[in-house]
């Protein structure tokens, strides 16, 4: 399994790495750490030069350009030393570039990408937790493991049943990559007022689990209103992973809305592992 884990800001940069070490170690892969300078935001410094102070405007760029390069090139090293100090393979690049085309770019040569539910990437932290890795999972076509806060090991896995084709991608992402095989407890999850309703959001994703070898998870159907449901099962099991495909969601923001994924994304307690 070959793991892409970009470099974010912030405190949570250090869960995402222990992530994927935990990651790498049980199923054998190796992690590509990667940081990106942002040339947009060196951009942005050039050209708000007034009339006249061009020659500023140039020189403050390239002062961001060279903190930036050497803040990147400090956390590649340290987190290599943290994965090859646990026996991980590992390689690490600093690159100057559009940030999201970057990642996209990355993606298509990695597995998996890890990062933290509270992610940040702009230099204010300014920006949405965890929108980049979702755009470079929709845009990179790659399944994301976003590590919650504080760290958690993987023991109790929920996966989330919504029916339709993201649930079976979702599921399908999970069980090409063997992850979490044998967890302690495994648990598909619907939520649908008719039982047979619920078995028949659980059959698809239950058959994938055995096709790719897995043991029998757990099913549970519950009625009710979706994601108050959903979420309050996944307190009352103490969930550490929860997987879901997106649940249907028909535009893009509500993911970073009042979705499930989105509620999940803003608690931040929990991994979620995701895939469109």
């Amino acid at each position: 399994m070959n793991i892409l884990l970009p470099v974010s800001r912030g405190a949570s940069f250090d869960v995402a790495v222990r992530l994927a070490i935990d990651t790498a170690k049980a199923h054998a892969g190796g992690v590509r750490v990667l940081s990106v300078v942002d040339a947009a935001e060196i951009r942005r410094i050039e050209s708000g030069a007034r009339p006249g102070a061009i020659h500023l405007a140039l020189h403050a760029a390239d002062e961001v350009r060279k903190r930036m390069t050497a803040e990147g090139t400090a956390a590649v090293a340290d987190a290599l030393r943290r994965l090859e100090g646990e026996g991980v393979p590992a390689q690490g690049e600093v690159r100057e570039g559009e940030l999201e085309r970057e990642l996209v770019a990355a993606a298509g040569a990695n597995d998996l990408l890890v990062s933290a539910t509270a992610s940040h990437f702009d230099p204010d932290l300014e920006d949405v937790s965890g929108r980049l890795v979702l755009t470079v999972m929709r845009e990179g076509g790659i399944p994301i493991l976003l590590s919650g806060s504080p760290y958690r090991p993987v023991r109790t896995i929920v996966a989330g049943c919504g029916g339709g084709t993201r649930t079976e991608r979702a599921v399908g992402a999970m069980a090409r990559l063997s992850l979490w095989k044998t967890v302690p407890r495994g648990i598909l999850l619907a939520v649908d007022d008719t039982r047979e309703g619920g078995q028949a959001r659980i059959a698809t994703p239950e058959r994938i689990l055995a096709d790719a070898g897995y043991p029998a998870w757990e099913e549970k159907i519950l009625p009710g209103p979706r994601a108050p449901t959903f979420l309050a099962f996944c307190d009352s099991v103490d969930a550490d992973v929860v997987v879901l495909g997106g649940w249907g969601e028909h535009r893009w923001d509500d993911l970073l809305g009042l979705s499930i994924t989105g509620r999940l994304l803003e608690d931040g307690r929990r991994h979620l592992f995701l895939y469109m």
